[in-house]
């Protein structure tokens, strides 16, 4: 399993409880981003624009070899 795998299946198992609709749950994700965004500058951002380009039908050359 790649690094980067691993590190998604880590964040989506803390995130497993989380409740998005209570207060305590929007604090708790806004935490983790901030602290996410803190420890690797724009890393946030570089995901957003792949999600965006992936939605639009584009494929990196390291994604269309897979």
């Amino acid at each position: 399993m790649r690094a980067e795998d691993r590190i998604a299946a880590r964040l989506l198992e803390a995130l497993e409880g989380l409740d998005l609709t209570s207060a305590d749950g929007r604090a708790g994700i806004h935490t983790l981003l901030s602290e996410i965004e803190r420890a690797c500058p724009g890393v946030l951002l570089q995901q957003a624009a792949r999600m965006e380009l992936r939605a639009v039908g584009w494929r990196s050359g390291s994604e269309a070899s897979r």
